[in-house]
């Protein structure tokens, strides 16, 4: 390294040139990091709208696809209107780390093709937990409805767009979105009762979304919209580094990041690097580098007793752009620290992988004092998961654990231990066991409205014990 005070006023054009690609692989680093969490949301809208489609002219739900399980309607628009999951998911949900407690629902939102949209949820019927997440164009959480937020009775909102200074009818409450483009994340808790999916199911049903313009008409249609330019069929697996800087750029100029962020945004779109070629080199080895730092940042992310921590400023706009990337890789769309927090692990005690093979058989306990801290409106919930992050096939079409189950088994002194492995041992109760695959598997404990404080403070599951 040279002293700081030098400088040089006479490089050749080969030098000059090199610096030149240093800047655009540094930038294209920076680049595909800050276009992380957009783009997940891009994806997440292009396999909604072509689910919608598909699981309309098919007319119910589709069995296959990135939109399994999706239910759309013919004589509705895919944006403005809700893709409701009838079921629980199951092993043949593909998208990864789904939660098997509730019922979900999504929706998109273009509030300037569609104007200012109103969002009606029904009363909650029997103060359960359930949540409307929010997010704006960048997967950030912009605000929540339910029981703890908005109580139980009837919610009706206004999602209003940028700048937008109209009149609101008297009654309505105004969410002021940051982005133009929103998403929609309704889940609602389905109970162990016989026939409680059925409840939870007609309850779903009355989420509403219609236009401003028609109010107090909650059941109108929104207009059907041009969607073409937001579906990308191949987003999936697209490889090419200019093609997602390219989408990536689009959005982030369709909808711009909060001003703390302008600085990094400008660099990268005026530095060409989606469309001078002769940077494809150096774009190709900065998006490298970035994928590398993302799985470097989850593999190093803060564990206690193997289990990774939540981290409580994601969710939320913040400046940490290496993290939020990582975060929305790993876990998309996911809500801020006040109304959730997830943990997973992978290891156990001694910091080997977690493995059923072999008639291998694993504990988890949650003792009396560090059980779950959690509101008394949420829940806490674990989900067995395998090696790629998907449900696991079992005799009883069990993937998740939860306190509440009939005949689950309290330990003497207030705590609860449940058993992994892939055949129920003897003595252990039904209710405490959760099958796990013969191979590698992963663990998800998710906490709805989690005590904050503890999660600040560290708060973190015992660990994965090996029994035999």
């Amino acid at each position: 390294m040279r002293s700081f005070s030098e400088f040089n006023t006479d490089l050749a054009s080969s030098e000059i040139e090199a610096g030149r690609t240093a800047e655009a692989r540094s930038l294209a680093l920076w680049a595909y990091l800050l276009l992380r969490p957009g783009m997940e949301f891009v994806r997440q809208r292009s396999n909604f709208i072509l689910g919608w489609q598909a699981a309309a002219e098919a007319s119910g739900a589709l069995t296959s696809g990135v939109s399994a399980g999706a239910v759309g309607s013919a004589d509705r628009p895919p944006l403005g209107s809700w893709m409701i999951l009838p079921d629980l998911t199951t092993p043949a949900t593909q998208t990864v780390l789904p939660s098997n407690d509730a019922l979900y629902g999504a929706a998109q939102l273009e509030l300037d093709r569609h104007g200012p949209m109103v969002v009606t949820v029904p009363a909650n019927i029997d103060d359960r937990y359930f949540s409307v997440a929010v997010m704006d164009a960048h997967l950030n959480n912009v605000a929540h409805i339910g029981p703890r937020w908005t109580g139980n009775n009837a919610t009706t909102v206004v999602l209003v767009p940028p700048g937008w200074d109209g009149d609101v009818p008297e009654g309505l409450t105004v969410i002021a979105c940051p982005t133009v483009s929103i998403v929609l994340y309704n889940r609602m808790l389905v109970g162990f009762e016989p026939g409680d999916i059925d409840r939870v199911r007609a309850w779903q049903a009355g989420l509403r979304i219609s236009p401003l313009s028609a109010w107090p008409d909650i059941d109108a249609v929104p207009a059907d919209v041009e969607v073409s330019d937001l579906v990308h069929p191949d987003i999936n697996t697209m490889t090419s580094a200019r093609e997602y800087l390219a989408i990536g750029f689009a959005h982030l100029r369709h909808n711009p990041l909060v001003d703390q962020a302008s600085w990094l945004s400008s660099m990268v779109l005026q530095a060409g690097l989606d469309t001078d070629p002769a940077l494809s080199n150096a774009v190709d080895a900065g998006v490298d580098d970035a994928t590398g730092l993302i799985d470097a940042t989850l593999t190093t992310w803060p564990r206690t007793n193997g289990w990774m921590l939540p981290d409580p400023s994601l969710g939320r706009p913040n400046p940490d752009v290496l993290r939020s990337a990582a975060f929305q890789q790993f876990q998309i769309g996911s809500n801020d620290v006040e109304e959730s927090v997830y943990y997973f692990v992978d290891t156990d005690d001694t910091g080997q992988l977690l493995d059923g093979s072999d008639g291998a058989e694993y504990e988890v306990r949650f003792a009396g004092p560090t059980m779950p801290p959690h509101h008394d409106q949420g829940y806490w919930s674990l989900t067995m998961y395998d090696e790629h992050s998907h449900l696991v096939a079992n005799s009883l079409d069990r993937y998740a654990a939860r306190s509440t189950r009939p005949g689950t088994q309290i330990d003497r002194d207030g705590g609860l231990s449940f058993v992994l492995s892939a055949n129920r041992p003897e003595g252990v109760p039904e209710a405490n066991w959760l099958p796990a695959p013969q191979g590698r598997f992963r663990l998800g404990l998710r906490l709805y409205y989690p005590d904050v404080d503890e999660v600040r403070r560290g708060w973190g599951p015992q660990a994965v014990v090996r029994r035999a």
